[in-house]
Order: C-alpha cells, then sequence, then structure tokens
C-alpha cells in the first residue's frame, strides 16, 4: 500500500530494506548501523539521546518521513513536544501530514492515548500495546514504525526503574517481525543513571544524527539476571583489552603504513628498488616468506614470474605457469585481494604450486594495467597459516598494489610519450619540408634539418638565434614580418614568399603556420614550410604549354573533348566551343551534343563512340555537323580510349576509364577533294573514252598492216619485211599500253565492294592463271600462312597476280626461286613476295611505280610499265601502301600493307 508524501529536498529513500537495513539508506542518519555479532534477537529498537528541539526533530521527524515513503504504517507518541509542534516539524520537512493522518498511514497520540492509557504506567499493558500495533500494521502495511517520547515517565508516580525494565524486554517484542521503535530520551531531563541504564538496553543509538553501533548494549537476560555486576566489570575489562589491543593494532598499522609512504615517497630510487623495498616491508608484515610481481593473462590462462624478492627454488623471473595452476586465481577472479591460508579446505590442493612448489599460504592482489599487461602482486610461504588473514593485511597489500598500478602504468605512458617524442622527432628530421618555430621578434628558435638545406646552412649554429628577417627576400621582407606578428597574436594563415639561402641561392616557398604557446605564456609561430620554386616553374610551364595549345588549336581549327564513361559526361576545350559555334560556357549533355550531328552521320558517331567504350579500339571518321546557324561542315572525329587492367574474380581485363579524342574542322578540305575527285572522274572519263576511242583505228591499222603483211608477204624484201615487222609490233604494244591505261582509269570505278577475303584463296587462283608460265620457267613458289583481309578479291588477284608474273620473268638465268608470307602489324597485315631474281637498283625503286616507266628495254624483257602502277592503285584503294626492298642480283621483296579483318 502507498501513501503520498511530499518529496523532502535533503533525502534519498531507495531501498527495500526494513529496519535498521532502511536506516541504512537514509542521508539523515550517518553511522555504520552493524547489527550485534553476539545476540540473536533483533536490533529494530533504537534510544534517541537528544538535548534539544532541533536534535530531537532532526533524527525522529526524518524517521518518519522514510516510514511513511516506505509504506509503513507510522505512530509519533507525544508528551514533550505539543501536536502542533509535531506537525509543524513534519510538514516543514515536506511530509503531507493532514493525507498521511486522513490515510491511516501517520498517528499522532499522546502519552495518555498510550503508555498511560490504563490510567498509570503499566510496562506490561504497554508492551501489549505495542504489540497490538504491530499484528494491525502487518495486516495493511509493509511493517510499523513507533516513536516515543519518553519524558511522560518524570510527569508520573511511576518508577523510572519499571520504564527501563519495559524497555529491555521491548528487544524481544521486535524479533523477526516488520517492526522498529525509537525511544526518544531529553537528556537534560533525565537523570545520568537513567541514561546509562538507557543506553545498557538499546541495541543501537541515535545520537548527533549519527546512528551508533552500541557496545554497551546488554542483552535483557543480562540486564534483567541477578550477576549484572559482574558481568559488567568482565565487560569494561574485555573493553580495555580491545581498545588496547586496537591501539596496538593501529599503531603497528600506522608504522607500516609510513614506511610504505616514506618507500612509496624516495625520489632517489628506481621502481625496482623501492619494489624490493615494499617486498621486504610486506613479508615482515604479512609473516610470508617471499614476494612476486607476475604478469598475467586470465583469457590465454597465463602466468610468468617478473620480479621476486629473493631467490626460491622454483620461482624466478621468466618461469611461466598455467595461471589456473597457481594461487593468484584467488585474487584474478574476484578483481581484488585474495588468499589462501588452507589449500586443501579452500580447494587448492591439486594444482601444480601447491604439488611441486610447496607453497601453502598465499596473499596477492589483482593488478588491472591500462595499456599493458595485467599482473598479481603477491606473497608466499611453505608453512600453514593459523589465521586467515585480516581486511587490514589485505588493505595494505591493495593499497600497494594501487602503487604499482600507477607506477607501472605511468611507465607505460613515459614510454609510449618516449617512443611518440622519438617517433615525433624522427618525422621533423627526415621530412622534406622544413619545420621552425619563430619568435615574435622574428628570432628564429628552431629549425629541422630540411630547413637548413634550404637555406644553405651547414649547422644549426649559422641561423638559429638569428633574426630569420634576413633570409627573406627584400621585396617580400615586409610582408613575412607582418604575417609572423599575426600568427603570434594567435591566428593561423598561409603564405608565399622567397627566400635567399647563406649562399645566395633564391627560393620560392610556401608556408603554413599556427601559434605555438609555450608554458611561460609566450607565444612563437610553428610553421611548415615547403620549396615549391619547381612546382611554381612547372605551373608556369603548364601555363605556357596550355596558352600554346590554345593557340594551335585555333590556327589548326581543333577543339578537344572527353566522355566519362561512367556518368556520360562531356568535357569540351574552349576552341571547341568557337568550332561548333556553340554559346556559353557549359558542356551540352552528351544526348544533345549527338543532336547537332547530320541526321545521317549521328548514328556513325554513336556506333563509333559505343565501339570505342566496349571494346578500347580507337577509331577516326569524318561527318557532318548542323551548327547553331544550320550550316553543314564537316569534322574530322578522332577518339582515342584510355584504359587500366582491371581484375576481376574470375578474369583480367582492360577497362575504358575515359574516352578522349579531338574535332576539327575539315570542311575546306573535304570540299577541295570532292573538286579533285570531280576533276579525277572527268579525267578517267577522258582516259577511259580516249583509250576506247583508240582501240577502233588501233585495230584498223593492225588490220591493214597484217593484211599487207599477208597479201604482199613475197613481194617486200628484207629490209621491208623488217619495216612491216617493226609496224606490226608498234601496233600491238600500243594496243597493250592503251588497254593497261584503260585498267588503270577503271580501278576506282570498277572495282567491287571491300569485304572480308581469303588471300589463300586468291593465290590458289593466281598459281593456276600462271600455271604454265611457272611450269615453262620451272618456277618453285612457296606459300606461307596467309590471312584473311578486308580487300576486293578481284582486284587483290590481279595485285598478286603481277607480283608473281614480274618475279618469274625477271628470275635471271636460275630456276625462279619465290617465297609468299605475312605477317600482322597491329590492324594490318604485311603480305611480302621474294624473288631470288636480278634485283632492282635503290635509285629506281619509286620510279617503278610510275605509270609507262620501263628499267629494261623491250629486246630485253616484255610489258608496258603499267603493271605495278596499277598494282599500287589498287592497293591504295584498299587503304594500304606497296613498298620494295632490294638490291641489283640480290632478288626483290615486294610487300603489300592490307587492313585486317576486325574480330567481332
Amino acid at each position: 500500500m502507498s501513501h503520498p508524501v511530499k518529496e523532502g529536498p535533503r533525502h534519498d529513500t531507495s531501498g527495500v530494506e526494513h529496519g535498521l537495513e532502511a536506516l541504512r539508506r537514509s542521508p539523515a542518519f550517518r553511522g555504520p548501523v552493524e547489527p550485534l555479532d553476539d545476540h540473536e534477537h533483533t536490533t529494530d529498537h533504537l534510544a534517541l539521546v537528544y538535548e534539544s528541539r532541533d536534535e530531537q526533530f532532526a533524527a525522529a521527524i526524518p524517521y518518519i518521513h522514510q516510514g511513511l515513503e516506505r509504506g509503513e504504517r507510522c505512530v509519533y507518541i507525544t508528551h514533550e513536544n505539543s501536536r502542533e509542534a509535531v506537525v509543524e516539524a513534519m510538514r516543514d520537512w515536506g511530509i503531507d501530514v493532514d493525507d498521511a493522518l486522513e490515510s491511516g498511514a501517520l498517528s499522532i497520540y499522546d502519552e495518555r492515548a498510550t503508555y498511560l492509557r490504563t490510567g498509570s504506567f503499566d510496562p506490561e499493558d504497554t508492551l501489549a500495546f505495542l504489540d497490538d500495533a504491530i499484528t494491525e500494521a502487518a495486516e495493511e502495511y509493509e511493517a510499523l514504525r513507533v516513536t516515543g517520547e519518553m519524558s511522560f515517565i518524570l510527569d508520573d508516580d511511576a518508577c523510572v526503574d519499571d520504564l527501563v525494565k519495559c524497555e529491555s524486554k521491548a528487544n524481544y517484542l521486535f524479533e523477526d517481525v516488520d517492526g522498529m521503535a525509537l525511544c526518544q530520551y531529553n537528556r537534560k531531563r533525565f537523570p545520568p543513571e537513567v541514561i546509562r541504564d538507557v543506553v545498557n538496553t538499546h541495541p543501537h543509538l541515535i545520537h548527533d544524527n549519527r546512528v551508533s553501533y552500541n557496545s554497551y548494549y546488554e542483552p535483557p537476560s543480562e540486564f534483567l539476571g541477578p550477576d549484572r555486576a559482574d558481568r559488567e566489570v568482565d565487560r569494561m575489562l574485555g573493553t580495555l583489552r580491545e581498545q588496547t589491543d586496537a591501539k596496538a593494532k593501529l599503531e603497528e598499522r600506522q608504522r607500516f603504513v609510513g614506511k610504505q609512504t616514506e618507500i612509496i615517497a624516495r625520489t632517489d630510487q628506481t621502481f625496482e628498488e623501492k619494489l624490493q623495498a615494499l617486498f621486504e616491508l610486506s613479508c615482515d608484515r604479512f609473516d610470508l616468506e617471499l614476494g612476486a610481481l607476475a604478469r598475467v593473462d586470465t583469457e590465454d590462462d597465463r602466468f610468468e614470474v617478473e620480479y621476486l624478492s629473493d631467490e626460491h627454488e622454483h620461482f624466478e623471473p621468466g618461469v611461466e605457469l598455467p595461471l589456473s595452476e597457481t594461487y593468484c586465481t584467488a585474487a584474478t577472479e574476484i578483481k581484488a585481494a585474495g588468499s589462501v591460508s588452507d589449500p586443501r579446505e579452500e580447494g587448492y590442493d591439486d594444482i601444480h604450486v601447491y604439488r611441486e612448489f610447496g607453497v601453502r599460504a598465499y596473499l596477492g592482489t589483482y593488478v588491472e594495467v591500462d595499456g599493458g599487461t595485467d599482473r598479481t602482486f603477491f606473497f608466499v610461504a611453505s608453512e600453514l597459516r593459523d589465521e586467515d588473514f585480516s581486511d587490514d593485511e589485505r588493505a595494505f597489500l591493495q593499497s600497494m598494489g594501487q602503487w604499482v598500478k600507477y607506477e607501472l602504468e605511468r611507465r607505460n605512458r613515459e614510454r609510449e610519450l618516449r617512443e611518440r617524442t622519438d617517433h615525433l622527432s624522427a618525422l621533423v628530421e627526415t621530412t622534406p619540408e622544413c619545420i621552425k618555430t619563430v619568435a615574435d621578434d622574428g628570432t628564429l628558435l628552431q629549425m629541422n634539418s630540411a630547413g637548413l638545406d634550404m637555406v644553405g646552412a651547414d649547422s644549426d649554429s649559422d641561423v638559429i638565434g638569428e633574426s630569420v628577417y634576413g633570409l627573406i627576400a627584400p621585396e617580400h621582407r615586409e610582408t613575412f614580418r607582418e604575417f609572423n606578428e599575426r600568427i603570434c597574436r594567435g591566428e593561423s594563415g598561409t603564405l608565399e614568399f622567397d627566400i635567399i639561402g647563406l649562399e645566395g641561392t633564391r627560393r620560392h616557398m610556401e608556408t603554413h603556420a599556427a601559434p605555438l604557446r609555450s608554458p611561460d605564456g609566450t607565444v612563437s609561430q610553428i610553421a611548415l614550410t615547403r620549396d615549391i620554386t619547381e612546382q611554381v616553374e612547372r605551373e608556369h610551364d603548364l601555363e605556357r604549354a596550355l596558352d600554346l595549345l590554345e593557340k594551335t588549336e585555333r590556327i589548326a581549327d581543333v577543339g578537344g573533348w572527353e566522355i566519362d564513361p561512367e556518368t556520360m559526361d562531356v568535357f569540351w576545350t574552349d576552341h571547341l566551343f568557337r568550332l561548333l559555334k556553340v554559346s556559353g560556357d557549359d558542356e551540352p549533355p552528351l544526348e544533345e551534343a549527338l543532336d547537332m550531328y547530320h541526321e545521317e552521320d549521328r548514328a556513325i558517331v554513336e556506333d563509333a563512340i559505343e565501339k570505342a567504350l566496349d571494346s578500347g579500339d580507337p577509331f577516326d571518321i569524318e561527318v557532318r555537323i548542323r551548327t547553331a546557324g544550320d550550316e553543314v561542315r564537316w569534322l574530322r572525329l578522332q577518339g582515342v580510349p584510355e584504359t587500366k587492367t582491371e581484375t576481376g574474380t574470375e578474369t583480367v581485363g582492360e577497362a575504358v576509364v575515359s574516352l578522349r579524342g579531338a574535332a576539327q574542322d575539315v570542311t575546306e578540305r573535304k570540299r577541295r577533294e570532292q573538286r579533285l575527285e570531280d576533276v579525277i572522274e572527268r579525267l578517267e572519263q577522258f582516259a577511259y573514252a580516249a583509250s576506247h576511242d583508240l582501240q577502233e583505228p588501233l585495230r584498223m591499222v593492225s588490220s591493214y598492216l597484217q593484211l599487207l603483211e599477208r597479201r604482199y608477204e613475197n613481194a617486200l624484201d628484207a629490209e621491208g619485211e623488217e619495216f612491216l615487222e617493226f609496224a606490226v609490233n608498234g601496233a600491238e604494244r600500243m594496243r597493250e599500253m592503251i588497254e593497261g591505261l584503260l585498267a588503270y582509269s577503271r580501278v576506282e570505278t570498277q572495282g567491287d565492294p571491300l569485304e572480308p577475303v581469303a588471300l589463300e584463296a586468291v593465290f590458289d587462283g593466281v598459281l593456276s592463271d600462271l600455271q604454265i608460265q611457272i611450269e615453262e620457267s620451272d618456277a618453285e613458289i612457296t606459300v606461307g600462312d596467309l590471312p584473311r583481309v578486308a580487300g576486293d578479291a578481284g582486284q587483290l588477284r590481279q595485285v598478286f597476280q603481277n607480283l608473281l608474273s614480274n618475279a618469274i620473268t625477271y628470275s635471271g638465268d636460275e630456276p625462279p626461286r619465290i617465297h609468299v608470307s605475312a605477317e600482322r602489324d597491329g590492324s594490318e597485315w604485311n603480305v611480302s613476295v621474294r624473288d631470288e631474281g636480278i634485283g632492282i637498283d635503290p635509285d629506281d625503286q619509286d620510279r617503278i611505280f610510275e605509270v609507262f616507266q620501263r628499267l629494261h628495254t623491250h629486246d630485253e624483257y616484255d610489258g608496258t610499265g603499267i603493271g605495278l602502277a596499277v598494282c599500287e592503285r589498287i592497293v591504295e584503294r584498299h587503304g594500304g601502301e606497296i613498298r620494295v626492298e632490294s638490291e641489283p642480283g640480290e632478288g626483290a621483296t615486294f610487300t603489300v600493307t592490307l587492313p585486317a579483318v576486325a574480330h567481332r
């Protein structure tokens, strides 16, 4: 059951205990409130001894307040104070008195309704009243809490001794029940002998806001017994004996504590020396043989001896054991001081140090070390202990353990600080940047090795202590002075300036500075300064290069572009904006940029970009674009993907990370090419018409010459026949030249589309066509593996037939030996025809590809001198080239470059 009680500003009444346990939780009382060890009855019976009303209410009202907050039935019996005074005191304390009275949780009686309800004081009736109150409270409340002002007995004719006997018997009344009583005695009104008996009959006393353990308490059987005087003498002597022993123990404890403090405070000894002194002191204090400090790891079950107080048969520094085989688990398991006095009784008779080392007693404490390995600080003996270790001994050991913890952690911190300092010093000395400190007046205080090198100093004595302003270039000196003063006023900043070193070398520097405050309150500049001379020069070079690139773009009318494969964002150089006549500074999205291309060419651009991003192959295309003014212009669009190797879960491949390229306006070239193509077309038409029209008169000449030869064969003399033969041969050569010229003019106009062609099939056809020539000349022709190329099969057959026929014709006196091979070169194939014939002079190697150019007379070799010119034109139509390598008498190698078939 709960009752409303106003919160007092001075209390915390948490907890669920009753009686004395509850008082322990109340801040209104001081003292341990310990139960009596030698008595089996309850101790929930207290006496309040006071000398003023303030002192009285300072104990009694919090006592009631706590009971109400805990849901207990509370009774206050007045006599010395009026009901109104008690109610007012309760309200001052924050108790809602009206509500508590109305609910029945609080009752305020006077002595006539309680102690004197029969008209006079009757001890038995008083005990009966309390017994009934306890029983009634148990039905509805957590407990009963009673306090009464006992001065009523002084105004009644009753004997005070009866009251004292009643108080003694009341101790039995509160045994094993949920109730407690607080009897209030005014020391100024009661005789001293009565107060003495009150002290003797109450297990605990409240005085001066303290709840005291009553060492003078006498149980009822003793207080009311016939041998009270003898027992009082025994108790007094025992008290003196205990006080004397306690004082002796206190003096001994103070002596050891003083010695411990003196050892710890020594400034001229190392940790190890102090530890040894503490070992010796503690062995004396605990009457044990050996002290030790060991590293322990509870997770890995590890124990390693680190320090010992003396030599030992089994223990020595470095000895390792499982932690579970030592007594130290008595300390590590509770992470405090632990002990073993009887190993067999305490379950340690099966561990290694008991069986093998003969250790029979142990006192140790767990030392948890932040940032390091934990320890146990312990002492052992080979003899059993007669008694357990005391709390004082454990406390003394724990205090030493705290010092060990502090020292180990301090050493760890100092080691870490040294390591960090050494690391920082190494960084400062090895960094390529200058690190320096400068005073507010410009004095150079510190500078690392890199800084000394920058200013050309052989040692720090050359510049340390001198004014740093002397190293600053004159035109920057005042700026640096102002900068240094701002930094020393607490600002941070960056500055670029020039220095002139001791050797006269000028350097451009960049410094990042911040204020550095010293313990004495002075502020200096600490700065990291970099030599950016080369960087500035590179930036100037880059600016010049960019300026040159921009001018080159304008002169060449070329703009640069880039596409990010991940975002498909587009970047243009400034000239591309001008080239495409696009206003603004922001590149259009890729889709909008593609919309600028001619509707017939947009697909070409999209396909080229897509293939480049997929395959990583470059492209070079020419397409039309519509400018913002609706003008159609031609662009040469080149793209080169940038790739990097990517390793996946199963494969390794090249990934495109960027697509960069150039766009050049080739409109004028395209127009010139178109005009040239028109001219060439007209020339080809003229050549075709001329050669075709010459065929008819040439046939007529040939026919009449042949008719003359047949009809007048016998009428002509030898000279006439010779003249006629010259005329017939000339007409035949004229016919061959006209046919060659006709073939030359038809290369572009009557060729087939370029498609994948197997060169092996082409050469098979060529060898078949030349079979008679091969057999007549006894030629040996070997052909290696030949590829597939992009070409016109008929024209390629014409090229290689001409090359093989020439190789047979110009083989010299030996039977022809010819080898055909192919070699891949990037996106092209080099197909070579090598012979062992008469060779070609290097000076004539370009002339043989010209029309009607011959190196030999008709008497030496037949031919029109147009075959290689046709071959060259066919190869050029295929986007390749033909060349020859030869020396006279060493044979010749003709190489034809043809485009490879793209793999898809």
